[in-house]
């Protein structure tokens, strides 16, 4: 794992995403700080939990809660991470499976598209996502707290140049496909290979030029006459279901 390049405490907040935290295998949360304002049944299954994982949980007044996290919202519940742990690219790639895939962002800043892009991938069995340290968004309470917790469970990685890093890939067997209105290949007759990324552009600018021309083809979501584009956090929860479903379907 790799620390994030941030040495600012994160507050997560809202009792899902903290509960999600609590059972993460990836992240390592300090402390849980709960509001005397919370009812009493919830209080005590989060102190319980905290408890199981050996993490201190503290009980203060709305007031003292709010002063403490920065929070006015988040129901009262709150668990402190030093910084997001990031996985290790050469580790990650150890640990894959013959079939794997990848959601890589290139260019994605909104923390609500980022979160609900991490949310999807946990829902249809990414194996990871990638994205650069530049012209990114990265993982922020914002990006966690959007993703429901899912945050806490996916691989994330972060590296220094998109493109080196699908070079490396491709090495370790990857192919990469554009994500475009205009691609070349309509969903419904893709067939990924069995190490797959889908990369995504920002819904301004797209994917950059070198980015794009280190994929290995395209594809596109068909949609009614009229229709141009997707927010990119929906095209790529489609994306995900289907390569989901190409990567898992009984071989013929």
């Amino acid at each position: 794992m790799r620390p994030s390049d941030s040495n600012t405490p994160m507050w997560v907040t809202g009792r899902h995403p903290v509960e999600e935290l609590l059972n993460s295998a990836l992240q390592a949360p300090r402390k849980v700080l709960l509001s005397d304002s919370l009812p009493s049944d919830i209080r005590k299954a989060i102190e319980a939990l905290s408890r199981d994982r050996k993490v201190p949980c503290l009980t203060l007044p709305k007031a003292e809660w709010e002063r403490r996290t920065g929070e006015r919202e988040g129901g009262g519940v709150a668990a402190e991470i030093a910084s997001f742990r990031y996985v290790d690219p050469v580790d990650w790639l150890a640990s894959l499976p013959a079939n794997a895939s990848a959601l890589l962002l290139d260019g994605i800043t909104d923390p609500q598209n980022f979160g609900a892009i991490i949310r999807s991938a946990r829902a249809f069995g990414i194996s990871g996502v990638i994205i650069p340290q530049d012209r990114s968004c990265p993982v922020t309470a914002a990006v966690f707290r959007s993703s429901a917790g899912a945050a806490a469970h996916v691989p994330i990685l972060q590296v220094t140049n998109l493109t080196r890093a699908m070079g490396d890939l491709k090495d370790a067997g990857f192919w990469f496909y554009a994500a475009e209105g205009g691609g070349e290949t309509p969903l419904s007759g893709w067939k990924p290979a069995h190490r797959s990324g889908i990369v995504m552009g920002s819904e301004e600018k797209g994917l950059r030029r070198l980015v794009r021309d280190t994929c290995d083809g395209s594809v596109r979501i068909e949609m009614e006459p009229g229709m141009e584009s997707l927010n990119v956090s929906v095209a790529a929860g489609i994306l995900a279901h289907a390569l989901r479903n190409a990567l898992t379907a009984p071989a013929k």
